[in-house]
């Protein structure tokens, strides 16, 4: 409604107070009748003047009776007028009870059309990023309110900015006593654009060194993979702004329990990218993508990823969510990081339990949410979180009923993490015990096991904890067939779903430590990746001062030939026949794939142990052969002695 119509709104209401005032005003005029006038009484007989006289007493009595009557009428609407004035008076609006109603009922509309007329929000819309919900220091402020402001910061001079200047920054603003704010060679460039499937834009951005950045990443690059903190530390000195070096001191700084430390170092990598972004470049525009193939661009992706674990270790998850939100928001198609597999636990955490149900029903079919294992469990706790009747419990139990058979191991984790032994039922049903959670693919457990790690503590809350275990009773007796048939198709779709060994999966686990991490600057690079220090780079394995020129050479060009043993490992267990195999396969003129020469060694090398065996055992059998021979040769010796004694 209009500031317009609201005033000739107001406008009505005055002019029919004013009509009620003047009607009020108005006061009816009361005649009042006198008796009728008996004008031949003189005629009447003196005998008859008593009677007279009682008539006429009767009649003004009758008189006074009417009189007094329209008196009592007359007060009566007097008193009503001014009780009906007053009660009016009191009911009278103002024009902020009136705005307030009128809001009140344009809202009502606004949820009534969005639940019965309007469409269900986009991905553009669910993702898109609060600006504010980036501070972790201003959440905790929100939650702690401001009696515990000195608690939350620390007002001493450090914190205090000069006169005349002020924080900068759209994403995180800057500290005062952060180093000021130099060009180090890093910089941002537009790669591309290309139209997406709703018909906009999109940008590409890509980060860019200079010569000079340059070779300080090439010296990081070969200090990680020494373990040469020195160096590292020297880099870091020279250039405070190199994003890897503050990603490696931020990582050093929590290995040694220095979380506020640690924290900052990773606060100034993600501001300082946005100083020296391209100008056109939005962080918050949901058309402004930056690909994760491009070496460049990993360090920031992982300095907002440490930046949203900071966050979730001090409980301020509306600023993990939001975090988790804009990593994502930078590449949704590939999904470097595995956003898709933790984002719902922010949220969870953070209860925003109707985005985790608006998300999964717009984004369900587009990224194949019901095959990761924790998206059905929270859908059934956010439906559980949010039931306010009957029905909707029962819609959560469905949920929950579903989602434990598609995905029954992440019961079993779960209840062995939170040490809690499920009835009879449960533990006899073969597909909910930690055994049939062992047989599961690879890349599903680590899944399960990131997802039970991250929500363990929402799980073990006794009303949630009673609603997992009687949805786990009733999927365990379930005697209804088309139950029967869902839980055999899954048991065979997982397998097929996850065959393989996912990057993102594993890279994700490795931050989150879950799995040991390899490479701090470089987690599970990806296999079609874009790197310009490829040729350089060297996974993180330390070369070991006892092995030769040639292991140290072979191992900094592919430290795990065969995924299970290092160069150096094999030169010295295969000797000559793994020198000539690498040189006959490597100086071939033709083409080689590092893959299929890894499986021919393997069948070599399977070849040379089994000839090793063959000889060990013939030698063996030799030596047992020499035993019984030396045995019956001194048994034959005895004898011939006693013979001729």
């Amino acid at each position: 409604m209009s500031k317009s119509q609201i005033k000739r709104l107001h406008q009505q209401q005055e002019l029919e107070k004013a009509v009620v005032n003047q009607e009020e005003d108005e006061e009816p005029v009361v005649v009042q009748r006198k008796g009728p006038a008996n004008r031949f009484a003189f005629f009447d007989e003196g005998d008859d003047v008593a009677s007279d006289k009682s008539e006429e007493a009767d009649v003004a009595d009758n008189d006074g009776l009417s009189t007094s009557d329209a008196k009592a009428s007359k007060n009566r609407k007097k008193k009503n007028k001014k009780k009906e004035k007053k009660a009016k008076q009191e009911h009278e609006e103002t024009e902020n009870e009136m705005l307030a109603r009128l809001a009140n009922l344009n809202m009502q509309e606004k949820q009534l059309a969005a639940t019965e007329d309007a469409e269900p929000p986009l991905l553009s819309e669910l993702l898109k990023v609060e600006i504010k919900m980036f501070d972790i220091f201003g959440e905790l402020k929100r939650k702690l309110g401001k009696t515990f402001k000195d608690v939350v910061i620390d007002e001493n001079d450090d914190n205090k900015w000069p006169a005349g200047k002020r924080a900068t920054g759209r994403i995180l603003k800057n500290k005062p006593r952060w180093w000021p704010d130099k060009s180090n060679g890093l910089s941002m460039e537009i790669v591309q654009r290309d139209r997406n499937k709703s018909g906009s834009m999109n940008t590409w951005f890509k980060i860019t060194h200079n010569s000079d950045y340059g070779e300080r990443e090439r010296m990081f690059l070969l200090a990680e993979a020494g373990h040469n903190v020195e160096i590292i530390q020297d880099i870091f000195a020279s250039s405070p702004y190199h994003l890897n070096c503050l990603l490696m001191m931020g990582h050093m700084s929590r290995m040694n329990d220095d979380l506020n430390t640690g924290a900052d170092f990773i606060e100034r990598g993600i501001w300082f990218v946005d100083q020296h972004s391209h100008p056109t470049f939005s962080p918050f525009n949901w058309t402004h993508r930056m690909s994760y193939l491009d070496f460049e661009n990993r360090a920031f992706y992982l300095l907002l990823h440490r930046h949203m674990l900071n966050a979730a270790g001090k409980r301020c998850f509306e600023t993990a969510f939001n975090t988790g939100k804009l990593i994502f928001k930078l590449d949704p198609s590939h999904d470097a990081l595995a956003m898709l597999s933790i984002i719902d636990t922010y949220a969870l955490r953070a209860k925003l339990y109707t985005w985790i149900e608006q998300f999964y029903s717009a984004a369900c079919d587009i990224k194949n949410l019901y095959s990761l294992p924790n998206w059905p469990y929270s859908r059934a706790l956010a439906k559980f979180f949010l039931a306010k009747t009957d029905e909707e419990m029962d819609q959560a139990r469905e949920l929950l009923g579903e989602a434990i058979r598609k995905f029954p191991s992440v019961v079993a984790v779960l209840l062995d993490l939170l040490q809690i032994h499920p009835d009879s039922t449960v533990m006899n049903c073969k597909f909910l015990t930690l055994a049939s959670a062992e047989r599961e693919p690879e890349s599903l457990k680590i899944l399960v096991k990131i997802y039970t790690k991250q929500t363990q503590e929402i799980w073990k809350d006794p009303e949630v904890l009673l609603f997992l275990e009687q949805a786990a009773q009733a999927v365990a007796t379930t005697q209804s067939l088309a139950h029967r048939v869902e839980i055999d198709y899954w048991i065979s779709r997982r397998p097929a779903y996850y065959s393989g060994r996912s990057s993102n999966v594993e890279r994700l686990a490795q931050l989150l430590e879950v799995l040991p991490t390899e490479s701090i600057s470089n987690p599970v690079p990806p296999k079609n990746g874009r790197n310009p220090y490829e040729k350089l780079y060297v996974p993180n394995v330390p070369i070991r001062p006892d092995q030769n020129l040639v292991a140290g050479l072979l191992q900094s060009i592919a430290p795990y030939f065969d995924g299970e043993e290092t160069f150096y490992n094999q030169l010295t267990r295969y000797g000559n026949e793994f020198s000539e195999f690498l040189s006959r396969r490597f100086l071939a003129q033709a083409p080689v794939d590092p893959e299929v020469v890894a499986v021919e060694w393997a069948g070599r090398r399977e070849e040379l142990d089994e000839a090793r065996r063959r000889q060990r055992e013939q030698e063996e059998a030799g030596e047992i052969i020499h035993l019984v021979a030396d045995a019956e040769q001194e048994g034959h010796q005895e004898n011939q002695d006693g013979q001729n004694n």
